[in-house]
């Protein structure tokens, strides 16, 4: 997965072009900032990666005026873009609850691989239990019933399959965002996640942002098949290095056929545009 070996392969956690910043600001829409955004589309330049994974990304009308995020990003980058997303809601006017817009939210790929199909994959939603951390566990988010989102902890998750022409042949790109709260939910959708692969066999790279270390005990169903870029560059677990998200190392390039040789996390470039910085092997 680096240029020697013809693939170069990125994740990015864009935040809807609002910027770094805990939590998610009321009226969250109305901090878009197209030139943040044609910041950010530079920033997936500077990386020239092949396949670019990104999270948090919306496509809405607000006041009549459109932002279709992947498309823009696509023209700013001349990559293609493919969208999933499976969680949709109105934009209502904090003053009266009138209804001002719609938005879709969910993930984008960017590729200059040729496309030769795509696929989205709804990803399960747990029991309600299962939406907290226990109040105790080693978590930050432990005993909270809410976080930061913009629609909530019952936000829905997918994935996004795109099969690419690589260089000896067809590879699987599969992009997730797993849920950011509740480590019973997160298990599920590895475990739908992991499943997934199972069923279509060959080369592939998992590439997004799990919403936990790779050593986290809901993320081990991934950890058969897959190798991580991060240890075989011998960046341990628990590495500092591996941090994309302030402290915390969550977003992860995971491959399967593929031997990832190089990964850095690119954090000189990207400072200010998003809470997350992008992963490139």
């Amino acid at each position: 997965m680096t240029r020697a070996s013809g693939v170069v392969v990125a994740t990015y956690n864009i935040r809807a072009a609002i910027g770094p910043g805990e939590p998610f600001p009321a009226a969250w829409w109305r901090h878009v900032d197209r030139s943040r955004l044609e910041r950010i589309g530079s920033i997936i330049g500077e990386l020239e990666a092949d396949v670019v994974s990104l999270q948090e990304v919306a496509v809405m009308t607000v006041d009549g005026e459109l932002i279709d995020m992947p498309a823009e990003l696509g023209a700013l980058t001349g990559l293609v873009p493919r969208y999933a997303a499976v969680a949709g809601f109105p934009i209502l006017d904090p003053a009266d609850g009138r209804a001002i817009g719609a938005c879709l939210w969910g993930n984008a790929i960017l590729s200059r691989l040729p496309i030769r199909r795509s696929e989205t994959q709804g990803l399960p939603i747990a029991a309600d239990d299962d939406l907290i951390e226990p109040d105790g566990a080693d978590h930050p988010l432990a005993g909270i019933a809410y976080a930061d989102a913009p629609v909530g902890a019952r936000e829905r998750r997918c994935l996004l399959r795109v099969e690419v022409d690589g260089p000896t042949g067809p590879i699987a790109v599969v992009l997730t965002h797993l849920t950011h709260v509740g480590s019973g939910q997160r298990r599920l959708q590895a475990d739908a996640l992991a499943r997934s692969l199972e069923a279509q066999p060959g080369p592939a790279v998992v590439a997004g942002d799990l919403n936990a270390a790779i050593e986290a005990p809901e993320l081990a169903s991934l950890g058969g098949a897959l190798t991580d870029a991060f240890s075989v560059a011998g960046i341990p677990p628990g590495d500092p290095q591996r941090a994309s998200c302030g402290s915390s190392r969550i977003d992860h390039l995971l491959a399967r056929g593929l031997r990832p040789v190089a990964i850095a996390v690119r954090r000189r470039e990207s400072a200010g545009a998003s809470d997350h910085d992008p992963v490139v092997a």
